[in-house]
C-alpha cells in the first residue's frame, strides 16, 4: 500500500523537482490547525490537525498556490491507494518530498481520518507574550512572528521543542517564492489568487539549494547574521531572521549548520510529531 504510494510520488517529483516545496507546505498546513484546549472539568478538547481539511481551506491567504499540489496528491491517491485517507497521503507526500530532495527517509504512522469541512482559522484561545509580534491568533503560522511568537506557536501550541521547530524551519531552504517580475500590469493592479498562482516567474528562497534539502539554509542564516551575503542570495522572512538574532535559537542554527546528520535526525523527529498527532496505527511505514 505505502511502497506504491511513495513510488508514485517519487516519479512525480522526478518529472518536476520543484513540486517538493509545495508538497511539504501542503503537509505542514494540513497539520498546523491542530489545537488542544481545556473543556469542562479540565478535560482536553482537541480540534484540527492532519485530517485533509486543507482541501476546504484553499481560500485562506496562507494556502494560496496549494490547489495545484493538492490536485496532484488527490490524483496519486486515486491511482495508487484509494483505501487510505487523503490526510495520510498528504503526510506521506510531504515526507517523500523531503527524501526525494536528498533529506532523510521519514517513516510515518497512518490511520488519520478525513473531515468534510474546514478547520477553524482562528484559535479558540489566542496567545501572546510581551511583544506585538508574539501575538498568536491564527491556526496558520504568521511569517511576521518574532522568537517569542515562534515559541508560543510551535512550542506551547504544537508541543515541539525549540530544537525541533528550528529544524522544521530548515525546509525554507527548499523551493521558490512568487516574484512580481514579469507579471502582467493587469495582475499588478489587482493581485488576485489566480495571478499569484500563475505567476510567470518564481525565485529561490536560497539560491544555492533550490531543489535540494540540506543544512545550507542554516549556513546562509549565519552568513546573513554576519552580513556576509550578496543581494539575491536569499529571501528570508521575519521568522527566519528571528532564529538568527535570538541567542537561544541561534545555538541550534549553529549546530545544524555544522552537523547536517543532526539536522536530518531532528527534522525527521519533528515532522513525525507534527503530522502524527491524529494518526492511529501503531506501526510506522
Amino acid at each position: 500500500m505505502i511502497p506504491p504510494l511513495r513510488a508514485a510520488i517519487h516519479s512525480t517529483l522526478e518529472k518536476d523537482p520543484g513540486l517538493a516545496g509545495p508538497l511539504i507546505r501542503l503537509a505542514f498546513h494540513d497539520a498546523t490547525t491542530w489545537e488542544q484546549t481545556k473543556g469542562k472539568e479540565g478535560i482536553a478538547v482537541t480540534t484540527g490537525g492532519p485530517n485533509g481539511s486543507v482541501r476546504y481551506e484553499l481560500d485562506w491567504n496562507e494556502n494560496r498556490a496549494l490547489s495545484g499540489p493538492l490536485a496532484i496528491v488527490e490524483e496519486i491517491l486515486e491511482q495508487t491507494s484509494p483505501s487510505i485517507t487523503l490526510a495520510d497521503v498528504i503526510a506521506v507526500a510531504g515526507a517523500t518530498a523531503i527524501e526525494h530532495a536528498g533529506g532523510p527517509r521519514i517513516a510515518l504512522r497512518l490511520g488519520r481520518r478525513d473531515v468534510n469541512s474546514a478547520d477553524p482559522h482562528t484559535l479558540r484561545e489566542p496567545m501572546e507574550m510581551e511583544t506585538e509580534r508574539s501575538k498568536i491568533t491564527s491556526t496558520m503560522p504568521s511569517p511576521a512572528m518574532d522568537s517569542d511568537g515562534l515559541r508560543l506557536y510551535f512550542g506551547k501550541r504544537l508541543h515541539l521543542r525549540e530544537e525541533e521547530f528550528v529544524a522544521l524551519s530548515g525546509v525554507h531552504g527548499l523551493g521558490r517564492h512568487v516574484t512580481l517580475l514579469g507579471m502582467p500590469k493587469s495582475c499588478l493592479k489587482n493581485l488576485t489568487r489566480t495571478c499569484l498562482e500563475e505567476a510567470p516567474q518564481s525565485l529561490p528562497f536560497v539560491s544555492s539549494s533550490v531543489d535540494r534539502f540540506s543544512n545550507g539554509y542554516f549556513q546562509y542564516l549565519l552568513r546573513w547574521y554576519d552580513r556576509d551575503i550578496q543581494l539575491g542570495d536569499v529571501a528570508f522572512i521575519p521568522t527566519d531572521v528571528a532564529l538568527a538574532v535570538d541567542p537561544g535559537l541561534r545555538r541550534y542554527v549553529k549546530a545544524f549548520a555544522r552537523d547536517e546528520p543532526r539536522f536530518f535526525r531532528t527534522f525527521a523527529r519533528a515532522y513525525q510529531k507534527l503530522v502524527e498527532v491524529t494518526a492511529t496505527s501503531s506501526k510506522r511505514y
